[in-house]
């Protein structure tokens, strides 16, 4: 679509989403991605047509972001409505990461009205949900029974009500470590056997390695939170747990409400006999989990370098390479937290085939792995962590030794290429500068992210769009460069951008997402006067 010189678009247009382009990320179905594209896209009759034939990919998880956050960053008020009637349930988001509270703020943000409606009403029914709650989260955390008291007085309804997690009152005693205000929350109502959007409830919480705390754990008994084969496993009370698998005999193969197995909250903190009697109970070490598609079983082991579950894992087909998201994978975890005494049991995990994973490789790795073709180099993550970590000699090796690297780059995510040559060597081999990745994300939208105007030249003299519109904030690379987080390079990257010709009003139909929205938002003066006199409104 041509848009006219002052970067207003035809008033005849209000699609939209005709300015931006997502592509299919790698390890994503065609039948998924084809979700993905319909709620961000707002096509509700094809969106029904897709749930009805794979309900289950109502709750996808690619990361962090479900196809209801297509939906809200679309601005698609009825098919947000459509996916809640289907269960979608971002409260399986990992790590809570990209959970409810952020859809609402997305929908805030974007001033969605219609959309924060919905999403606030359905967090009053799941969850009891009060934004006020916060004022008694702050006095919990203050540790203030005054506090506490007086406002319970002035709101009793509090007690009962939650954030926009699903925490109440006694999920926050337990997240604070403070049980002694347990009783106080319990007497007026509020619950200890809640679930929050990822389902923890507070005993659950209580024995999480983080929290693990047997006084908690008491006092939430007393109040009726009920003991069951995860909370035996992860406090090592092998009699309750030899009673839970007497009384049923397929309760080692299941997860709790959390979706985190009996068997790795006991590899978690070595109890060895624990962990042999679920797996003689059928206890599968490579069930997904919450986080980890692979099992966790084995990294909980490894995190806690317990060499012996280690090896009985592994003796029973534990996955040598799984890993958790975001928080490195059973080879690199032992190193993490234990340095060299990790080592007995990295060689154990080596023997069984584990391979070090892209994003903890050495330049010199780097080139070992393509010379050898490593298994690693077909890591989905590979290319992007290439781009990021590696050097020039790693990179022509790489250009050389693949001919076909140009098809390899599809699966670039938007990560930012910080070398000039590098970027020319890619371009020349077929890198096409106006590729988005899954959220619309351009090379250019990158280097103005990154302050980057050596890179944005480049891609510029390639033909690369000034204007391009991303998918996540609907936004140009001019609005990229005002997000740029280091402010040395953020204005010299502004005036860049606006020196080679880009429009200060785009988008003309988002106004929330423009450059002096973000200029506004973020407080930048020096910024906001830069673009109010290149015209901006």
């Amino acid at each position: 679509m041509r848009r006219s010189n002052n970067g207003r678009r035809p008033s005849s247009s209000r699609d939209n989403t005709s300015d931006w382009h997502i592509t299919r990320p790698p390890g994503m179905s065609a039948a998924i991605w084809a979700l993905y594209q319909a709620c961000a896209r707002g096509r509700l009759s094809r969106v029904r047509e897709l749930l009805k034939k794979t309900p289950h990919h109502v709750n996808f998880q690619f990361a962090y972001r479900f196809p209801i956050h297509m939906a809200v960053l679309g601005g698609h008020t009825a098919v947000v409505q459509l996916l809640l009637e289907h269960g979608a349930n971002p409260g399986l988001s990992n790590h809570l990461y990209d959970s409810w509270d952020r859809l609402l703020g997305y929908a805030c943000e974007r001033e969605f009205s219609q959309i924060e409606a919905v999403i606030r009403q359905t967090l009053q029914v799941h969850f009891n949900f009060n934004p006020d709650f916060e004022l008694l989260r702050q006095a919990i955390a203050a540790r203030s029974p005054r506090k506490i008291d007086s406002l319970l007085r002035r709101h009793p309804k509090l007690a009962q009500a939650s954030d926009a997690l699903g925490n109440n009152a006694v999920h926050w005693c337990v997240l604070t470590r403070q049980p002694e205000f347990i009783d106080r929350f319990a007497r007026r109502g509020t619950s200890v056997v809640a679930e929050r959007a990822d389902g923890y409830t507070p005993i659950l919480l209580a024995v999480t390695p983080a929290l693990a705390d047997l006084p908690t754990v008491a006092v939430l008994r007393s109040w009726g939170a009920p003991d069951n084969l995860t909370v035996a496993a992860a406090t090592g009370d092998e009699v309750r747990v030899n009673e839970f698998l007497r009384q049923d005999r397929d309760a080692a193969r299941r997860l709790d409400s959390a979706r985190i197995s009996p068997l790795a909250r006991a590899a978690r903190h070595g109890y060895v006999a624990i962990v042999r009697q679920l797996l003689k109970h059928g206890a599968n070490p490579n069930i997904p989990q919450a986080a980890a598609p692979s099992g966790l079983a084995l990294y909980e082991a490894c995190r806690g370098n317990h060499l012996d579950v280690a090896q009985l894992l592994l003796q029973h087909g534990a996955n040598p390479n799984a890993g958790v998201d975001s928080c490195e994978c059973c080879l690199t975890i032992g190193s993490h937290y234990h340095g060299p005494l990790a080592e007995p049991i990295q060689n154990l995990l080596r023997q069984y085939g584990a391979y070090t994973p892209p994003y903890a490789l050495s330049a010199l790795e780097f080139r070992r792995a393509l010379r050898n073709d490593s298994p690693v180099t077909r890591d989905e993550e590979f290319v992007d962590h290439l781009l990021a970590n590696s050097g020039p000699k790693t990179w022509e090796l790489y250009l050389d030794s693949r001919p076909g690297v140009t098809d390899r780059l599809e699966n670039w995510s938007g990560a930012h290429v910080s070398s000039p040559a590098l970027l020319r060597r890619l371009l020349a081999r077929g890198l096409n500068p106006n590729r988005p990745n899954w959220l619309g994300r351009t090379n250019l939208h990158a280097c103005a992210e990154n302050g980057d105007r050596a890179g944005a030249a480049i891609l510029l003299q390639a033909g690369a769009d000034i204007h391009a519109r991303d998918f996540e904030f609907q936004g140009t690379p001019l609005a990229s460069a005002v997000r740029c987080p280091d402010a040395n390079l953020r204005r010299p990257m502004v005036e860049f951008l606006l020196k080679r010709g880009a429009a200060p009003n785009l988008p003309g139909d988002q106004a929330w997402s423009t450059p002096l929205a973000w200029a506004r938002k973020r407080g930048l003066q020096d910024i906001k006067t830069i673009l109010l006199n290149h015209g901006a409104r």
